[in-house]
């Protein structure tokens, strides 16, 4: 029921977006014509399409967001602009792409990228305004519901996480009526009163007639089901428990139901849907494809030339790694260190005499691992994602964390999270290793194409702008 609410208030939201996106577009092209900004060429009929595209495109991240941005509904006000500004850049990647693949040479560029600001303004305004003044009137008096929490422990379950949950809940038309449960948590919370033990369970219901029963404990056993179930439904209630499986389990717990059974897991895995594993495939062979046949061939002679100079020898470095489920590959790298040096398991560090003076700056640009889109062609590795380490390390850092080697359920990256928030270069201590391993277990939890992207252009930058931990 809860769910519901939420998922038809994320809807109701969507349209209120493209009704007001489609009403910007037309706006601005209205603004453009009248003071003939850089005259359009071409008719509305050919810019409408643009305006369509835009459309599906919200549209259709909405769809594969849908339950994830829960910016749209919270009370978070910085939360609804990132909001905005990821679907604009979500919505204006799809354009651009549009604009490629048709080649398009009637519409102007100026209206459509003088267009952009005004889209993410109009986003950020029906984020802000949508719960505020739609919500009210979608969940009006007629459609509030009336909120009966019942406990049987003593433990104040997590008081402020409720305490803000049900907060939040008041604009989805959710009014907590009162709490019923042993008598040393009467003071729960002030706006919340104490309506008396369980056992007069019977004579609250007919005095309050709540619209749904709150329990916020699991069920002990499938007598206590019925038991609840019968007294909630022979009063025209509905009952709902709270199950909150990170305190049953002491971590964090989604339940999710497959083909009709419920399971219980511990870490999400977006990369296990084979819809994203294909279009991170296409992202990688497109950046690849490009690296090799544009980047590669220019930066291969000025780096054998470098070593002609510095230090003659081969032009490529070749080590083991482990990948994706464990397994080894051999990774590409441009060489950096003096010959017979390389084999050293030892990590880099400032200073290090076995660099030659110019590999400095390949590595400090993260030049030298140009070569590693090779492996990507190959299929041993993705653009982003953890990265790579040899097995003498893994089985050293495996020891710092349980769960270190749940990386290895994604391919290993040239760059990831943790390379742009600047943890590269030598690990100095455990607490080094562990913050990058929590990264990369975050970017595996929570990847997205747009994170990708994301990531991409931070690594771009600071190849241009290298952080002080590259050397």
């Amino acid at each position: 029921m809860i769910s519901e609410r939420h998922r038809g208030a994320v809807a109701i939201h969507t349209v209120f977006q493209i009704l007001a996106v489609s009403l910007s577009f037309c706006s601005w092209y209205l603004v453009i014509t009248i003071f003939d900004i850089r005259g359009l060429t071409g008719g509305f009929l050919g810019y409408s399409t643009y305006a369509l595209m835009a459309v599906l495109a919200l549209l259709g991240r909405a769809t594969y967001r849908a339950g994830q941005d829960g910016a749209i509904l919270s009370g978070l006000f910085w939360g609804r602009l990132k909001l905005a500004a990821r679907q604009t850049v979500f919505i204006g990647t799809v354009i651009v792409f549009f604009l490629v693949v048709t080649k398009d040479r009637d519409i102007s560029r100026v209206f459509l990228f003088s267009w952009l600001p005004v889209l993410y303004v109009t986003l950020c305004l029906t984020n802000l305004a949508t719960p505020h003044l739609v919500m009210p009137l979608v969940f009006a008096a007629s459609h509030r519901q009336k909120f009966l929490l019942i406990t049987r422990s003593k433990d104040v379950f997590q008081k402020e996480r409720l305490i803000e949950w049900l907060q939040r809940q008041r604009r989805m038309g959710i009014r907590v009526i009162g709490l019923s449960g042993p008598s040393e948590i009467q003071t729960i919370d002030a706006s919340i009163p104490f309506l008396g033990n369980t056992n007069e369970i019977s004579q609250i219901l007919l005095q309050q007639s709540p619209d749904v029963l709150l329990c916020l404990e699991p069920p002990g056993d499938q007598s206590e089901v019925n038991q609840w179930l019968a007294l909630a439904e022979k009063r025209g209630a509905r009952l709902i428990f709270w199950d909150d499986l990170n305190r049953r389990f002491g971590t964090r717990a989604w339940s999710a139901e497959v083909d009709g059974l419920n399971f219980v897991h511990f870490r999400r895995e977006p990369l296990e849907s084979p819809f994203n594993r294909v279009v991170k495939r296409a992202f990688d062979l497109a950046i690849a494809g490009f690296a090799v046949g544009i980047i590669m061939p220019p930066l291969c002679a000025i780096v054998w030339l470098l070593h002609r100079i510095q230090s003659p020898g081969p032009l490529f470095f070749r080590q083991t790694r482990r990948g994706f489920g464990g397994g080894e590959f051999r990774i590409f790298k441009f060489r950096t260190m003096h010959v017979g040096k390389e084999t050293d398991t030892r990590q880099a560090q400032r200073g290090d005499e076995r660099i030659f003076p110019a590999a400095h700056w390949l590595r400090r640009t993260s030049l030298d691992e140009i070569p590693q889109f090779l492996n990507v062609l190959r299929g041993e590795m993705s653009v982003v994602g953890p990265r790579p380490h040899i097995p003498e390390h893994d089985e050293q850092w495996s020891r710092i964390l349980n769960a270190y080697n749940v990386r290895t359920v994604a391919k290993p990256g040239i760059t990831g999270l943790a390379q742009v928030r600047g943890m590269r270069g030598e690990a100095n201590s455990d607490e080094d290793v562990l913050k990058r391993i929590e990264s990369d277990l975050e970017y595996i939890e929570n990847y997205t194409p747009l994170v990708d992207v994301t990531i991409v252009a931070q690594t771009a930058l600071q190849v241009l702008f290298p952080k002080n931990t590259a050397y």
